[in-house]
């Protein structure tokens, strides 16, 4: 593996966790302020982390298609948090329940990808 791969993936690792801690914030039973402040605290690392994330998937995947599928996923994954944030903070059980799932099932699979183009690009 050349180090450029290297690097990139261990960078897409990071994004891996990122996204796993948005999971994580988004699942804990905590009180709405506690959450707020830590969804705050993703939103602001956002769009620094999807600039991390185009700039290094690119020499790990060459499938150009599947790179813009997985970016357009970080994408709506970004805004669905922030729709979350703002459905627990209004008080929109249903807005922000909606997001949940959103959350859950497309973490899992973009986490999920991240991992093994990381795996066979070793």
């Amino acid at each position: 593996m050349s180090a450029q791969t290297e690097k990139a993936t261990d960078s897409l690792a990071l994004i891996r966790n990122y996204l796993l801690d948005i999971q994580k914030a988004v699942n804990t039973k905590q009180p709405q302020k506690h959450k707020v402040a830590k969804l705050d605290s993703l939103i602001r690392l956002a769009t620094k982390q999807q600039a991390v994330f185009e700039r290094n998937l690119s020499p790990v995947l060459k499938n150009k298609r599947e790179v813009v599928a997985m970016e357009s996923s970080l994408n709506f994954i970004l805004q669905s948090m922030v729709l979350y944030k703002t459905g627990i903070k209004n008080s929109q059980s249903r807005s922000a329940h909606a997001e949940t799932l959103y959350l859950n099932k497309n973490i899992s699979i973009l986490a999920n990808k991240i991992t093994y183009y990381c795996k066979t690009a070793k």
